[in-house]
């Protein structure tokens, strides 16, 4: 693994009973990556967060993370003291700030004002100010305003909210998020997603918003079949590489299928195929036998769409234009349908008809 690496993955192995989930992975992340972990449902990409977070031991491998490096991670336990108000929850971490901030909350509080001059000076001390003023931002970008609420109070998705927003108020070196998005609604996954791709924070994220992963990621990496496909850019990208990469592996089974064919015709006719002579031949033929037999994921990864982006909209249409040769069929068509719309297309044969609204 290369030594500007925040996070490394070195022959990482995991199994359940006589089923293993991944085998000597192997990946790294550099200072600054955003990155998400894509599987589909089943495929281990929730074990191998886990492991990454301390929660669960892989059977063999290991995970390093570089020395005095502050991690922060999100996972599907909000992990919440729900006896705590948000404030105390946001500011549980023992250090200069954190002190100073519950210090200054507790005397205003109690309308102490000799209280409150000291734990003034005790915030200009630790720079502990501009810390509460992000903390207070956070807090309200995520709707949760009144800090004072305790948490048992709350129902689940604001608890989720108070549990990211404690994430992001630490201004950790790398985060481990497992589903950011989820109870959140437009205005906030808007708003998460400009703070996070603004973010110098190194990121390691499970997320099934494809919009989130076009436009936070810069690297997607595929858990499949227990192996793992790194793809060097965003959602987009990692599309069209996957659709390359197996087209490839397909033709490759063929052109082994169609291989094999042929020399299972040369043992089955061949008896000095047993010799020691044809040894090498004979290898080379099981060699040939696994690849044509190996089983290749035709299901497709598909990520759900968060109705929350196309809000009553089911099919949309942005400028699409179409065209062969000289003859234009469709110029900058914009066209959205709303569940219940029916909508027919009208005009001449050989041409592509207008819609219209029923």
């Amino acid at each position: 693994m290369a030594s500007d690496n925040v996070l490394s993955v070195e022959g990482l192995t995991k199994s359940f009973g006589e089923r293993t989930i991944f085998e000597g992975l192997q990946f790294g992340l550099s200072r600054g990556q955003k990155c998400a972990l894509v599987a589909k449902n089943g495929t281990g990409k929730s074990t191998l967060m886990k492991i990454l977070m301390g929660q669960e031991s892989p059977d063999s491998g290991r995970v390093t993370f570089e020395g005095q490096l502050r991690v922060a991670h999100l996972d599907q336990d909000h992990g919440l003291d729900i006896e705590r108000s948000i404030i105390d929850n946001l500011f549980i971490a023992d250090n200069d700030a954190m002190r100073a901030i519950r210090r200054y909350e507790v005397a205003i509080e109690n309308e102490d004002p000799v209280a409150l001059q000291q734990a003034s000076d005790a915030m200009d001390m630790a720079d502990a100010w501009s810390y509460e003023a992000q903390a207070k931002e956070i807090l309200g970008k995520l709707n949760l305003h009144d800090t004072q609420r305790v948490v048992g109070d709350m129902s689940g998705g604001e608890r989720r909210r108070v549990a990211l927003a404690k994430v992001l108020i630490q201004e950790a070196d790398l985060l481990l998020l497992d589903e950011p998005t989820n109870h959140l609604d437009l205005g906030m996954i808007e708003w998460l997603e400009q703070h996070l791709s603004a973010s110098k924070t190194t990121l390691l994220m499970i997320t099934h918003d494809r919009f989130f992963l076009e436009i936070v990621c810069d690297e997607i990496l595929e858990l499949e079949s227990g192996e793992l496909h790194r793809y060097k850019g965003n959602w987009s990208y990692f599309l069209e590489k996957k659709a390359e990469r197996n087209a490839n592996e397909h033709a490759q089974r063929s052109r082994a299928r169609s291989m094999m064919r042929r020399e299972l015709e040369w043992v089955r006719a061949t008896p000095q195929a047993r010799t020691g002579k044809s040894k090498s031949r004979l290898d080379a033929f099981d060699d040939l036998k696994k690849r044509a037999s190996v089983r290749l994921e035709d299901d497709e990864l598909i990520l759900g769409l968060d109705p929350h982006r196309l809000g009553g909209k089911i099919v949309e249409f942005h400028k699409v234009s179409k065209g062969f040769g000289d003859r234009t069929l469709m110029n900058q068509w914009t066209q959205h349908m709303k569940r219940n719309d029916r909508v027919g297309l009208v005009g001449p044969n050989g041409s592509v008809r207008a819609p219209c609204s029923a």
